[in-house]
């Protein structure tokens, strides 16, 4: 699998490089005992650098500079500390060398390699983690700085050093066959700029390479003949070996299980966090004590490393799989999968799916080519690409096809507007209005207006977090029984329906509804109130709208700022753009404080960095240096009033925003 690292510092780069990547005690199999190194990416090309890393080159490249010039390339800024206007320090973040991505053999393949000793093993590895890092570069951005996009340069620069064993545990290093790429921080853009590396996109594509890597190299393995059947977490694993053994053979893995589970911390942040603290701090091995003490190992459970390789060398590779045929399957299982929820996906993600299903008999060039093809028939759309994505953006002829069906059946309702009566009668909606006048505001008594005079099937209401939405509902639903409707209200998930039965309303989710079916129509007079309308699938949201019958009404709750993910399908937002009716309700009211209530309207407004600023003006942001003061404030803050009944936090002050609680 591949795991990227935090930033690297010129300083830990170098440290690193002299200490680990090149060291002889991570390669005891290693002829030479001597890390195989080699440079990879399209700027290694630009610039002639071939074969083994050399020492000057790297530290050049973790400075910012050019390798074979010096030419400083990125601008390089050192750590300082400096007060800022609000009269606290703030320590700058040190120039960011580069990022260390990790591809780490699973341990069957490891065992195979090493102690069964088959270098054709090495070589599958390597060409894996060769393909898998041309993938991780095509999204590679630059980050252009401020507030401007990133620009997508599909290019970068990376050291690769391969290692053989895992950190020690009381001297013994465990077989594991792993390689250390590091990508500099520096990219080039098309105009011929240098600019410094957008990290963002090498997480967004972590998930991805994985599967490309996982693909590759179970193919090559099915090629030398082993049977290779899908781990625990998916990855590849070679078929013959116990689970004592594998367990055995990882005391390291042992070692951080039980760190976590003596401070009671689980999750992968935390296991990062246990695997620097036990480093072993011991006097190692010697190789040959290392080499015998796995040879022991091997013998205990019956020599089960030699046994694989001796029976993958007398296999004959099966080749009577269709590879085309496989790669048709995959696709059409990506197709079905990712989007059954979401309207538009990433490349990465339909390309992870379609890999996760053919591992080990179709490769990435394979799935690719399948997915090219499909797009050529029409099947899937390759829409825009959205300014500062990494990765193109696909969508299905199907999910096109539900979206405009749902627009139309909202034009063709809402055209019958013309004749249709308003929601409830003037006199009834007057009445509710004079009743409720002093609970509301202007805004929410303009709403509460246009919704119970509206004339349309479908209406929205798009208010943001914290205007007064459930009281505005509340209203529409008492006017709305006085004219003998019969309210129904859903949300796309049960904690969105709780929330939206404080209005009165009886509520199920949205998912309930459409699994009861067709019901017969009874003659009743309906008003649905869709909730949290922006989280509905687009799926979710044309089966619903099929189902209405001519008499009946439709309110659409929700907040196109808050949540506007096009994974979402977006028909909320959608239903706006093509002229569905829709009430704002803008005007905060859950905060009283007027101070605070400037903060949360920036907020909603997108205007974060003005927000933040205005917090710290306000006194309401403070800071707390040691990470153990930092989480015992929280847990504090967390026991004491985790949320009052509006959901706003406690009201406390925040951790300064240049700490995290985790860092």
């Amino acid at each position: 699998m591949l795991t990227v690292s935090k930033a690297l510092s010129a300083g830990q780069a170098q440290t690193y490089h002299s200490r680990e990547f090149t060291s002889e005690e991570q390669n005891y199999w290693s002829q030479d005992r001597r890390a195989y190194s080699e440079w990879r990416g399209a700027l290694a090309e630009e610039w002639d650098l071939k074969g083994p890393v050399r020492a000057e080159d790297f530290a050049r490249l973790s400075e910012g500079q050019h390798p074979e010039t010096g030419e400083q390339l990125v601008k390089h800024q050192p750590a300082r500390t400096y007060e800022n206007e609000y009269g606290r320090q703030v320590t700058s973040a040190e120039h960011r060398a580069g990022w260390d991505a990790t591809f780490s053999a699973p341990k069957s393949v490891s065992l195979t390699a090493l102690v069964g000793g088959d270098d054709r093993i090495r070589d599958a590895h390597r060409e894996s983690v060769r393909v898998a890092l041309s993938e991780l570069e095509r999204y590679t951005q630059a980050r252009m700085g401020n507030t401007r996009t990133p620009e997508t340069t599909g290019k970068f620069i990376a050291a690769t050093f391969e290692h053989d064993t895992a950190r020690p545990v009381e001297g013994y290093a465990a077989p594991q066959l792993h390689t250390h790429a590091i990508v500099f921080n520096v990219t080039v853009r098309e105009n011929g700029h240098n600019r410094a590396l957008q990290e963002r996109s090498l997480f967004q594509s972590q998930h991805y390479v994985t599967s490309v890597y996982r693909s590759e190299l179970a193919l090559r393995l099915k090629g030398l003949g082993y049977t290779v059947e899908r781990g625990k977490y998916g990855q590849p694993e070679i078929k013959g070996y116990t689970q004592e053994y594998l367990d055995a053979s990882s005391p390291r893995r042992e070692q951080i299980l039980q760190h976590l589970n003596s401070i009671g911390m689980e999750g992968a942040g935390a296991a990062q966090v246990a695997a620097h603290r036990t480093r072993d701090q011991k006097g190692l091995l010697s190789p040959e004590d290392v080499l015998k003490r796995h040879r022991e190992l091997s013998a205990k459970f019956g020599h089960q490393p030699e046994r694989v390789v001796a029976e993958a060398r007398q296999q004959t590779p099966n080749r009577s799989h269709q590879p085309e045929k496989i790669a048709q399957q995959a696709v059409t299982y990506a197709r079905n999968h990712v989007f059954e929820r979401a309207a538009v996906r990433d490349e990465r993600v339909v390309l992870h799916s379609v890999l996760d299903r053919g591992m080990g008999q179709i490769n990435f060039e394979q799935a690719r080519q399948e997915l090219q093809q499909r797009v050529k028939a029409g099947e899937f759309r390759i829409l825009e690409p959205q300014e500062g994505e990494a990765g193109r953006r696909y969508s299905t002829a199907e999910m096109i096809r539900l979206e405009k069906e749902t627009l139309t059946r909202m034009e063709e309702g809402n055209r019958r507007g013309v004749i249709n009566s308003p929601l409830v009668r003037a006199e009834t909606g007057v009445a509710v209005l004079n009743h409720h006048h002093d609970e509301m505001n202007a805004a929410q008594r303009n709403a509460v207006h246009e919704i119970l005079n509206s004339r349309e099937q479908i209406v929205g209401l798009d208010g943001r977090a914290g205007a007064g939405k459930t009281t505005t509902l509340s209203v529409v639903r008492e006017a709305a029984e006085a004219e003998g409707y019969r309210i129904e209200g859903f949300a796309p998930t049960s904690r969105a329906a709780q929330k939206l039965a404080e209005a009165g309303i009886e509520t199920s989710t949205l998912q309930r509804h459409l699994a009861r079916g067709e019901q017969p129509d009874g003659g009743d007079r309906r008003l649905y109130v869709l909730d949290e309308s922006s989280l509905a699938s687009t799926k979710q949201m044309h089966e619903f709208v099929s189902r209405l019958d001519r008499s009946d009404r439709v309110l659409l709750v929700g907040d196109t700022r808050q949540h506007e993910a096009v994974e979402a399908g977006r028909p909320f937002a959608q239903l706006q753009e093509a002229g569905m009716k829709t009430v704002r309700l803008d005007e905060i009211v859950r905060q009283r404080d007027p101070a605070l209530k400037e903060v949360v309207e920036q907020l909603a407004r997108g205007e974060v960095q003005a927000g933040v600023a205005n917090l710290e003006r306000q006194g309401r942001v403070i800071e707390m240096p040691a990470k153990t003061d930092r989480i015992a404030a929280i847990a504090r803050e967390y026991v004491k009033a985790p949320r009052d009944n509006n959901g706003d936090f406690a009201g406390q002050p925040l951790p300064h925003r240049n700490q995290r609680a985790d860092s």
